[in-house]
């Protein structure tokens, strides 16, 4: 039994049950390697970029670092590998794992005309999602409150075409030199965005809201 459960998916799901500390993997197998890859977040956080147009998927323990694939340009003729870049099911997407709890991600993309993601007995029951226009399937296994997480499509986040989110800047010589030059540009960007209703604020006062809720419901007796 040992030998046909314990595939990608399981094998990473019995490490991650027993293993102290904190951990954000990437899982691969040379028997499965040519069909799919498992990612896993615990107490390290650990994000996963699709972009459908261009056929990559980047992952990092940095949000920020899946943003690479936003400066990539497709080689030749993009018109070739976008079928209609307006698309809204084209446009890249990123999907954070659950570090608090931990969650365990296998993408299968299928292999020889199989399009069924391969998995043992012991996870069959798992939810199959589809990404990257139907083309890698997406299983979710949480390792905790696995009945509180919402739908896959409604934890994903837009990163093309959304305006809260910025292409990473380009390379130089010196980004320490960088940085240093850039501290007067970002602090008075700050200051300015206190000043008016922007999102700082709008995101301070849910915050003091929700910390208000949960100090009077301490008092009330409703949180223990």
């Amino acid at each position: 039994d040992a030998f046909f459960d314990n595939d990608l998916l399981h094998s990473t799901r019995l490490f991650l049950q027993d293993a102290k500390g904190s951990f954000g993997l990437m899982v691969a197998s040379s028997l499965d390697a040519h069909r799919q890859v498992c990612f896993a977040a615990r107490g390290q956080t650990c994000s996963i970029a699709f972009y459908p147009r261009k056929g990559i998927i980047c992952y990092g323990s940095e949000q920020a670092a899946v943003k690479a694939g936003l400066n990539y340009e497709n080689p030749g003729d993009s018109k070739n590998v976008a079928r209609n870049a307006h698309d809204e099911k084209d446009n890249a997407v990123r999907l954070d794992l659950d570090d608090l709890g931990g969650e365990i991600c296998l993408l299968d993309w299928g292999y020889a005309g199989d399009d069924k993601p391969s998995i043992s007995p012991p996870n069959r029951n798992l939810q199959v999602d589809k990404v990257m226009n139907n083309c890698v399937n997406v299983v979710l296994l949480h390792q905790s409150h696995a009945d509180s997480f919402k739908q896959l499509s409604k934890r994903l986040t837009l990163l093309e075409h959304n305006e809260f989110i910025k292409p990473l800047l380009d390379d130089c010589t010196d980004p320490v030199l960088a940085d240093i030059r850039d501290i007067p540009r970002v602090c008075k960007h700050i200051q300015d965005d206190w000043r008016d209703v922007g999102l700082n604020r709008m995101t301070a006062w849910n915050l003091a809201n929700c910390i208000r809720e949960r100090m009077q419901a301490i008092v009330d007796g409703k949180i223990k």
